[in-house]
């Protein structure tokens, strides 16, 4: 037996549970504490890694603790050999299905995390209260007249621990739209990211594509709409959920009030996020540091510029 240690709506956390379910190996989930993480304070530290984080896995079979979702797709493939095949034998073959991996951690997972999280933050702060606290002093958190507030306490933190605020100064709406909009282009009439076969770097594209489906300028842009589909046919293959609760409550709160729209802008560029060394890169920074003086007008005004609400244009239908 596999046990995953995981935060639901953590897409690092789908792309394993989904590598799980094609490879037909069995395993149990187990959600953890989002900040304290007692769950896996048990485990020994894999070396490299500086703190307990999520996805991980214990196998029962080997013994093995191994953490970040990339390093847990390689050690599922070398232990077990049988199971359908998550890297292809070609080296060539095999060293491209390498690069996307880290080009889809890295660049497009802290994208698709800032802008997904903004879009909580700005529609339905509530949200972060359920998913992060729900569990918390009997549901104390999320009862009527708390869990908005409490919300944006967490929404708060979360900006802080992410540069969430720094998105339209770095013009990652448009970069990031670029990119989608290339990648869509690129994979215009192929089954598979990589050769002719089913990898990693499939489960991986299409766990992370989902955050974007709630980001109206990018889930509703009509260059998209077969990439977003084939993600959504992959995940399904792979035992995904076909909606996510985090998107259904978005789309509850849509039935009630136009969702808030980043106003796109003419500029251009890459996505200032890149891999580094063999591990894929993260984001995250200090919160409680000086610059959390300034978080509380960066959270309010920063955050909101440029934002409008308006009812959507597309719906996508799969």
């Amino acid at each position: 037996m596999i046990t995953l240690y995981e935060l639901h709506w953590s897409h690092y956390c789908e792309k394993v549970r989904l590598a799980l379910n094609y490879m037909g190996l069995e395993w149990r989930a187990v959600d953890i504490d989002a900040f304290r993480k007692d769950q896996l304070r048990t485990q020994p530290l894999p070396d490299g890694l500086p703190t307990h984080t999520v996805p991980a896995i214990h196998d029962d079979v080997s013994g093995h603790f191994v953490m970040d979702s990339t390093p847990i797709l390689h050690y599922l493939a070398a232990h077990y050999p049988a199971a359908p095949a998550l890297f292809p034998t070609d080296p060539a073959e095999r060293a491209e299905v390498q690069r996307r991996l880290l080009e889809f951690d890295s660049g497009l997972a802290i994208a698709m995390r800032r802008l997904g999280y903004t879009q909580v933050i700005l529609e339905c702060p509530e949200l972060l209260t359920q998913l992060f606290l729900g569990h918390r002093a009997n549901g104390l958190f999320v009862r009527r007249g708390l869990r908005r507030l409490t919300g944006h306490v967490i929404g708060l933190m979360l900006c802080k621990r992410f540069d969430f605020h720094r998105s339209r100064e770095l013009g990652l709406y448009e970069s990031t739209l670029a990119y989608l909009r290339e990648l869509a282009a690129w994979m215009h009439g192929r089954d598979y990211v990589v050769g002719q076969q089913f990898s990693a770097a499939d489960l991986t594209l299409a766990a992370m594509l989902r955050g974007f489906l709630i980001v109206p300028c990018i889930a509703e842009h009509p260059d998209l709409q077969a990439l977003f589909a084939w993600a959504h046919a992959i995940r399904l293959r792979c035992g995904g959920e076909a909606v996510s609760r985090y998107e259904q409550a978005i789309i509850d709160i849509r039935r009630q009030r136009p969702p808030a729209r980043r106003l796109l802008r003419a500029a251009r560029g890459k996505l200032p996020f890149a891999a580094a060394g063999k591990l894929a890169s993260n984001d995250q920074r200090p919160i409680w540091d000086r610059g959390m003086w300034l978080m509380p007008w960066h959270y309010l005004v920063t955050l909101r510029r440029g934002i409008v609400r308006q009812a959507m244009a597309i719906v996508p239908v799969f």
